[in-house]
Parts: structure tokens; sequence; C-alpha cells
């Protein structure tokens, strides 16, 4: 099911261009682990998000793509992307992961362009994301 799902986003344009590495790993792959995962919660710490965005650590029911690395000051960051399951065109998130998983960032588009920022992320860090959206 997920599988055609993917390939449906993929043919229909509302998976980000960043779905081009396959090595790379997933948003749900990064969660996995206990670095990632403390970022996570501490950017949703003192957040009002859906419950799809709420849960998703611990269901990772959502499609998503391989992360990609981006720049910022010179440093790799990881992006990430994930969207609501079968829902997508409305409820995309995308996680901006600093070196070592030490702090997130993320960016809630919904309702096809309502866009709310997460964690108070600066232009720097908003540039990085915004660089992930089609």
């Amino acid at each position: 099911m997920l599988k055609r799902l993917f390939l449906a986003l993929v043919l229909f344009g509302s998976v980000p261009a960043f779905a081009e590495d396959a090595t790379s790993p997933y948003l749900y792959d990064l969660l996995k682990t206990a670095r990632y995962l403390n970022a996570w919660n501490g950017m949703l710490a003192s957040e009002s998000v859906p419950a799809w965005v709420k849960n998703y650590a611990k269901n990772f029911n959502g499609p998503a793509t391989p992360s990609k690395d981006v720049a910022v000051g010179g440093e790799p960051y990881t992006l990430a992307w994930v969207c609501k399951a079968h829902d997508c065109d409305n409820n995309q998130l995308y996680v901006l992961f600093a070196p070592g998983a030490r702090q997130a960032w993320g960016l809630m588009i919904s309702g096809g362009d309502k866009r709310s920022w997460l964690s108070r992320p600066d232009t720097a860090i908003q540039a990085a994301i915004l660089s992930g959206v089609n």
C-alpha cells in the first residue's frame, strides 16, 4: 500500500525535489535514534501541532522521502520530509536537524499554502528548510 502511495506521489509531483537519494535515511530512521528523537521532541515541546505530527515518532504513519544534507553556515544539516497519510497535499512537515541532532526546526504546510514555523528558526535555518520545498 505505501509503495503504491509513494509511486503515486512521485508520478504526480507531490514529493519534494530531494527525494532522489534512496541511500539517505528517512525521517522515521532518524527518529529511531535517541539524539534525533530528543531533537524532535524539543522542536515540538512548546508547539501546537496536529495529532498526526504528535504521533509520528510513535507510529511512523506517513509517506516520507530520503533525507538530504543542506549547508547552513558551512556545516551539513539534515533535512527530512513527511506528510500526513492519505492527505499529503494539505499536510506536510519539513524538519531540519542541526549537526549531531543537537536541535531541530520545522515547517508545517497545511491547507495547501498555510505555513507555520516550529521552534523559531532564524532566517538561515528558514532558507535551508525552504530549499527543499517545491
